[in-house]
C-alpha cells in the first residue's frame, strides 16, 4: 500500500481528530438530557442503561467514534513500515472502533439474552474490554515500531505517559475501588486515551503536510 496523497491523508488525519470532540460533545448531552444523572459515581454507559430517557444520543456518540477513528489505522499502518507490524497496529485500530460501535449496540445493565444465553450487559462489557486492549496496545506498540525515528521522540514520550495513566485509571475502575468516584475514574481513562488518538491525529496531519513540501 501507498501512502495517500496529501489530500486524503490529512482528510482521514482530520476524521481521527474530529473523534473525540465528537465524542465529548455527546457524552455531555446526553447526561444534560438524562435527569438524576451524575457525572461524578456513574459510568457513561448507564446513559444508554435501562430507563434512559435519550439512550440514542451517547450511542451516536460511541458509534460515531468508532467510524470516525478508522482511518488513522491504514495512515498508522503506512508509517509503522506495512509490514505484519503495520498490519497488526491496523488490526488494533479496528478493534479499538469495532469493540466501541458494538458496546454502543449492546448496551450494559440490560439483562436479555443475545447469544446462548449471554445477557446483552455481559456482551457490553466484552466489547469494551475489546476495545479498550485495542487502544492500550496502539500507545505502546506503535512507539515501539517508531523508536529509531528521531523525530516520533517526543510523541513517544507522550504516548508511554498516557498508556502509564490509563492503565493507572481502568485497573480502579475495573476493581471498582472507587465507587463514590466510578464516573470521574472512567472519564479520566477515556479522555487519556482520546488525547492520545488527537495528539496522534494531528501529528498525522502535520507529516502529510511535511510529505507535501
Amino acid at each position: 500500500m501507498r501512502y495517500p496523497s496529501v489530500a486524503v491523508a490529512r482528510a482521514m488525519a482530520l476524521s481521527g481528530a474530529l473523534a473525540p470532540p465528537v465524542f465529548v460533545a455527546s457524552a455531555i448531552a446526553a447526561a444534560l438530557a438524562t435527569p438524576g444523572y451524575s457525572s461524578v459515581d456513574t459510568a457513561l454507559s448507564a446513559l444508554a442503561g435501562p430507563g434512559a430517557p435519550h439512550a440514542w444520543i451517547i450511542g451516536v456518540g460511541f458509534a460515531s467514534y468508532a467510524i470516525l477513528v478508522q482511518p488513522i489505522g491504514p495512515l498508522l499502518y503506512a508509517v509503522t513500515g506495512r509490514g505484519r507490524l503495520g498490519r497488526a497496529v491496523w488490526g488494533f485500530v479496528v478493534a479499538y472502533g469495532t469493540g466501541g460501535f458494538l458496546a454502543a449496540i449492546f448496551r450494559t445493565a440490560h439483562a436479555d439474552p443475545v447469544l446462548w444465553g449471554v445477557s446483552e450487559g455481559a456482551v457490553h462489557g466484552a466489547v469494551a474490554r475489546v476495545s479498550f486492549a485495542g487502544i492500550l496496545l496502539l500507545m505502546v506498540v506503535v512507539p515501539w515500531a517508531l523508536r529509531r525515528e528521531p523525530s516520533w521522540r517526543t510523541w513517544r514520550r507522550f504516548s508511554l505517559t498516557m498508556a502509564v495513566l490509563s492503565v493507572a485509571l481502568l485497573v480502579p475502575f475495573e476493581l471498582d475501588a472507587w465507587p463514590e468516584g466510578r464516573g470521574l475514574v472512567q472519564r479520566g481513562f477515556f479522555l487519556s486515551t482520546m488525547a492520545w488518538v488527537e495528539v496522534t491525529s494531528l501529528r498525522l496531519f502535520r507529516l502529510s503536510g511535511a510529505r507535501a513540501s
